[in-house]
């Protein structure tokens, strides 16, 4: 796969690698940043071009735009949002306003939970940074001067994103589908598929059958998973459902471009966390010693493979926060 690195002009911390996945397609892959950024898929057709998710704030979004601008001069036709988390919406903005005739396309099941969940966590974004920035300013005053340069820097990136929620302008879907969508281009077949619940209630898959390609969200990505709006008892049956599908490329939501093999290393950590949990939780097990020996358990097999990104997602603290949500609703 052709690649190169691209950060654009007040781009802040949004960097991507742009990988060619297949003719017409490239996975623009976020680097580690302050406030995550998730990966963005750019699907080229004879008339148009597909941008899939649009990161945590607009100035990331303008920063795939420029690059589009070099990769075509074909307009925008369609943004999808694959789930409502903020890292994967916050920057639609961009897209109208760059390409009027834009639409924003995603499930009901998600445009509905960006109306009633993502529209305030707006909110409580607003109200969350400004105690964040006030630690930062705290720790750099007590930081010894090798731990000031990475604060200060931080800093910088918090104050300059609460600017930027602060001015959000959310742009909902104007397009809502319910099982599935396809668009059938001169050159090029997209289908957009719900296949149940994973990381939220409305995942959204996008297929090319053509180029064997799926983009996944975050129902798949490279670090241990997000549970916190999840259905860890539904998410290896969907990614079951996944599999059936005929592809060899994966984008997902956050690391890098993979295939099949990440594919079943992810499900089977889905499925044997949950499992375990289910098992502890039958004996009668605390909370503390659930995640005690499903830890033990787990690690030899799955520490390693999820260890991939380091400090930046450590697999204990994540595996530790999908117990809680598991034990939660298996208990």
């Amino acid at each position: 796969m052709d690649c190169c690195a691209h950060e654009g002009p007040g781009g802040g911390d949004a960097r991507f690698d742009i990988h060619k996945v297949a003719d017409g397609v490239y996975a623009a892959v976020a680097s580690a940043a302050y406030k995550v950024n998730c990966n963005t898929a750019i699907i080229e057709s004879s008339d148009g071009v597909m941008v899939v998710d649009t990161h945590s704030k607009p100035s990331a979004a303008r920063v795939i735009v420029e690059k589009l601008r070099e990769i075509t001069n074909k307009p925008v036709r369609y943004v999808v949002n694959t789930h409502f988390h903020w890292d994967h919406w916050h920057g639609n903005e961009v897209y109208p306003a760059a390409y009027p005739d834009a639409e924003i396309v995603s499930n009901n099941i998600t445009r509905e939970a960006m109306v009633k969940k993502g529209l305030k966590r707006i909110q409580d974004h607003m109200r969350q940074v400004p105690t964040e920035i006030a630690k930062l300013k705290a720790d750099i005053q007590a930081a010894s001067p090798a731990q000031r340069a990475k604060l200060e820097a931080d800093l910088k990136l918090a104050e300059s994103y609460l600017a930027e929620v602060r001015a959000l302008k959310p742009a909902l879907p104007t397009i809502a589908f319910e099982q599935t969508m396809k668009l059938y281009r001169r050159d090029r077949e997209i289908h957009l598929l719900h296949l149940g619940r994973a990381h939220t209630e409305g995942d959204v898959f996008v297929y090319l059958p053509k180029e064997k390609v799926v983009i996944t969200g975050d129902a798949m990505i490279g670090w241990t998973p997000y549970m916190g709006d999840g259905y860890p008892e539904d998410w290896a049956g969907t990614l079951d459902r996944l599999a059936q599908l005929d592809f060899t490329h994966v984008i997902m939501g956050h690391g890098d471009v993979t295939g099949r093999e990440w594919l079943n290393t992810f499900r089977s950590y889905v499925h044997d966390m949950v499992e375990a949990v289910r098992q502890e939780a039958a004996t009668g097990a605390t909370l503390d010693e659930v995640k005690q020996r499903v830890t033990e358990k787990l690690a030899p097999r799955y520490e390693k493979p999820f260890s991939t990104y380091g400090e930046y997602r450590p697999w204990r603290a994540g595996l530790a926060a999908n117990i809680e949500r598991t034990f939660g609703m298996v208990s």
